[in-house]
């Protein structure tokens, strides 16, 4: 049964039912001109056989071209349609594969506290496996508290645009200052964050915003790394920008998904999926903060096992350029990147 539903599923596939339409389409354009050029045929011969003009008018182009256009115009409306009603066939499975993915990620959690409270509720425990059940629970706690956090952060992108509180940071020192907090939140499965050196400079962000940036990209690294590799965070400058790299040695990403990472929900091929916990937001929210902030944010991989380097570029704070800035600057002044 199952062989057979794949067998016809391509029947009801989006590009099938385009291609039959654009068939049918030309189809009946083909019939409507022959009719066409029957008819007058036989006006033409009735009006000979009558004699009733003197002269046999010529061949009318005009309502074949009026016909042609219409036909054309109801083509391009039935190619719209389709371009409409496909981007919403694939954000309705986009969302489905969503609400697949959260209810795991919500009841895993769930399932593992209220089997530790059961336990420790039915059973008399030692110290030390009590504070290993209630060690386990604010694990899956400040999971359950990321995921919703996440999705928030995903409902909450058009609001919080132009209301950010930006500040004049060091880009470097905004990044060790996040690793010395959180760096725990990213090694727990063995990975090891290195920070190598690379030219700083000041850039103006968001903290908090930009705090959750550095999160989704070091925990996707992480994700998709295997145990005990290295992530590398490298800054970048230029005189316009500064650039951080986020390089991972994982599973790498192919050629044809590099344009769909950061689209909401996208989570990569069936069996990435399946291995590997997500939402489908991170890197989605990742690209609306950066874009927010008037940066850029890019993937790009050698290939499927090769690993990945995620970059976000961020437009420099260079006050040294603004004639009111270097006449307030004194010689104690902070060095400006």
């Amino acid at each position: 049964m199952k062989a057979l539903k794949l067998k016809t599923s391509w029947l009801y596939h989006p590009v099938t039912i385009f291609l039959l339409i654009q068939v049918l389409w030309i189809m009946l354009m083909v019939v409507w001109i022959r009719w066409y050029f029957e008819k007058h045929s036989q006006l033409r011969a009735m009006a000979e056989r009558l004699r009733t003009q003197a002269e046999v008018e010529g061949f009318g182009w005009l309502p074949l071209l009026e016909g042609g256009i219409l036909l054309a115009l109801i083509l391009a409306g039935a190619t719209v349609i389709f371009i409409f009603w496909n981007k919403q066939h694939r954000l309705n499975k986009m969302q489905r594969t969503f609400v697949s993915n959260v209810t795991h990620e919500l009841k895993s959690p769930v399932a593992s506290i209220q089997l530790a409270l059961e336990t420790m509720a039915l059973r008399d425990l030692s110290e030390d496996r009590r504070s290993e059940f209630i060690s386990m629970m604010l694990d899956d706690t400040e999971r359950l508290s990321v995921l919703i956090d996440r999705i928030l952060g995903a409902a909450r992108i058009e609001k919080k645009r132009d209301k950010y509180r930006l500040e004049n940071v060091s880009m470097r020192h905004f990044v060790e200052d996040t690793l010395a907090e959180d760096r725990h939140l990213y090694e727990k499965d063995g990975h090891v964050i290195v920070l190598e050196d690379g030219r700083d400079a000041r850039v103006a962000i968001d903290r908090s915003a930009m705090r959750v940036v550095l999160a989704n990209l070091l925990e996707n690294a992480a994700s998709y790394s295997p145990r005990g590799s290295s992530v590398r965070l490298r800054l970048h400058k230029d005189l316009r920008s500064c650039r951080l790299d986020v390089i991972d040695n994982g599973e790498g990403i192919r050629g044809k998904d590099l344009k769909n990472v950061f689209k909401m929900f996208w989570r990569g091929s069936e069996e990435q999926s399946a291995r590997v916990r997500g939402t489908g937001l991170g890197l989605y929210i990742v690209h609306n903060i950066v874009k927010d902030h008037r940066g850029k944010v890019w993937a790009s991989s050698q290939g499927a096992g090769r690993g990945a380097t995620f970059s976000v570029r961020l437009p420099r704070v260079r006050n040294y350029w603004n004639p009111a800035a270097r006449r307030n600057s004194s010689p104690q002044a902070e060095n400006r990147f």
